[in-house]
């Protein structure tokens, strides 16, 4: 069964940083980002469980060749992505910062 993707305002406002960061270092790698990121979002619809549970409710697809992960919560109304970060960041800090974004 195929779901809906539903991306926050502050997802997407992650995602336009990486793509400006992206770009800055050079011209086209922000597109080969916005398209990684549509292949792995294709498999996500199809398969929302599949990446395993980062902390409860909240999952974490990588991006495969990139310093980056999708954060997301399969909901009622689809799966909603909540945030794009660096796996590397503070967990922590992270976490609290998704907390205040699912509330």
């Amino acid at each position: 069964m195929k779901h809906e993707l539903v991306w926050t305002w502050a997802a997407e406002a992650d995602l336009q940083r990486f793509f400006a960061e992206a770009e800055d270092v050079r011209e086209g790698k922000g597109m080969e980002l916005l398209t990684q990121v549509e292949t792995a979002s294709a498999l996500l619809v199809q398969f929302p469980r599949m990446p395993p549970n980062w902390r409860f409710p909240v999952r974490r697809l990588m991006i495969r060749r990139r310093q980056l992960a999708l954060f997301y919560v399969p909901e009622s109304r689809g799966i909603v992505i909540i945030g794009v970060a660096d796996p590397r960041r503070d967990p922590e800090a992270w976490w609290d910062e998704l907390r205040s974004r699912m509330s």
